[in-house]
């Protein structure tokens, strides 16, 4: 015989159970979450009288107990129904949280969005938090695979040591040596931005490339995945036709906002690859501007491809030859402009603009590219930049605003903390 059913002889066994399960309902939520229940009890009950039968004990738990459940429930699927869920498959998460694969093991977390993310033999890793828009993850050490479901609005941060992958909807290969703190990112579908201490400006990768960073020696390497071998470097393909197509024959682009167009460079003449994209995943960023150099920049900005120009221009400044850089980016704004290049090129002039040419001329970029890639993948960092400089041309009243849109579009994003400040938001 239960407890409830000692108190109260006249309650069934099918009752008692209703009541045991309000019971431990009750018990494993918050202060907050049975207030919340109980007021929807007492408002139910409220809306008509009713009189008590001979079996009232019994009847009254039962009736509060399914108004409970009932009314918890609801509340329950009205305010979070949004959030994300998520289950551990092949594994358990400790006590610490965290979760951790064997040499048997490699357990999943699958989300309830479709999102999986599967730990490889011997990782380690922490759901930090989930909420409607994704979840970060933090990765203590090993690797993890990763397929993030897109979804608009939706954002996924996964930390390794003090680096930061912001992801939207994507596939990917994972891993840290804290040992060693290096960092192995293998990209095979959509694009992720990598930022931490050994860059300045975030790091885009795209589909098909593998970024290692090597926090002790300062190393950055950037290069294409072999298809055929999955881990070893193979030279940077030719530009895509969609690229080529996407070049525009007849209508120019500003070079700037609010500038005047300038006119539409020539088509690339035929000639040797220069492989810029692989000097630069190799580390040769002098060799790429010095080879720009001697044949002489115009020639070389008027001839490069979509992707030698994004070569350039990361080479020029990852080397301070600031100069160099804003005419590739520009080059690229106006012979590629409907490509992701030529759009991210808009944001790369406004961290440029930032140093040179102060906060009015990188606003206008920012918004440049806040307009023209809204999902891209600097968008919360253009956004949180955004938000600073109105802070400072024109006051917190102003940037109250674009706080607030940052918080509805990235809650959990690097500048949410400062946003939620300007915001007065809890």
């Amino acid at each position: 015989m239960t407890l409830d059913e000692e108190k109260d002889p006249a309650l069934s066994p099918k009752a008692a159970r209703v009541v045991e399960l309000a019971r431990l309902s009750l018990g494993m939520m918050s202060p907050q979450q049975r207030v919340q229940g109980l007021l929807r009890v007492t408002e139910r009950t409220a809306r008509r009288p009713f009189r008590l039968s001979p079996l009232r004990g019994g009847a009254l738990a039962l009736a509060v107990a399914a108004a409970v459940l009932l009314g918890i429930n609801g509340w329950q699927r009205g305010t979070r129904s949004d959030r994300l869920s998520y289950e551990v498959e092949g594994g358990a998460v400790q006590q610490d949280g965290s979760v951790q694969a064997d040499t048997s093991s490699r357990p999943m977390v699958r989300f309830s969005d479709g999102t999986e993310v599967q730990l490889a033999e011997m990782a380690r890793a922490h759901i930090v938090s989930v909420n409607e828009q994704g979840a970060r993850v933090a990765l203590d050490r090993g690797e993890v695979h990763a397929r993030v479901v897109h979804r608009s609005e939706a954002q996924w941060l996964f930390d390794a040591g003090p680096f930061l992958v912001t992801v939207t909807g994507t596939a990917f290969a994972l891993s840290w040596a804290p040992e060693d703190e290096r960092l192995d990112l293998r990209l095979e579908n959509g694009a992720v931005v990598v930022s931490g201490p050994l860059s300045g400006d975030p790091i885009a990768v795209r589909a098909g490339q593998w970024l290692t960073l090597r926090r002790r020696t300062g190393e950055v390497l950037l290069r294409d995945l072999d298809p055929q071998q999955g881990a070893e470097a193979s030279p940077a393909p030719a530009p895509s036709s969609s690229d080529r197509a996407e070049e525009p024959s007849a209508a120019p682009v500003p070079d700037a906002p609010g500038t005047p167009a300038g006119p539409t460079a020539a088509a690339p003449a035929a000639e040797p690859r220069r492989d810029w994209a692989g000097k630069l995943a190799a580390g040769k960023l002098d060799v790429i501007v010095d080879e720009a150099q001697r044949r002489g920049l115009d020639a070389s900005l008027a001839e490069s491809s979509n992707e030698e120009l994004s070569a350039l221009a990361d080479a020029a400044r990852y080397t301070r030859r600031n100069d160099i850089a804003r005419r590739a980016l520009l080059t690229q704004r106006r012979r590629f402009p409907a490509t992701q290049r030529g759009k991210e090129a808009a944001f790369l002039l406004g961290r440029l603009a930032e140093t040179q040419e102060g906060d009015a001329a990188a606003l206008a970029w920012f918004e440049t590219y806040l307009k023209e890639a809204p999902q891209g993948a600097y968008a919360s960092e253009a956004l949180g930049r955004k938000m600073g400089i109105v802070q400072r041309l024109h006051g917190d009243a102003q940037a109250e605003t674009v706080a607030r849109a940052y918080l509805r579009r990235f809650p959990g994003g690097t500048y949410a903390q400062a946003a939620r400040a300007l915001a007065r938001a809890p």
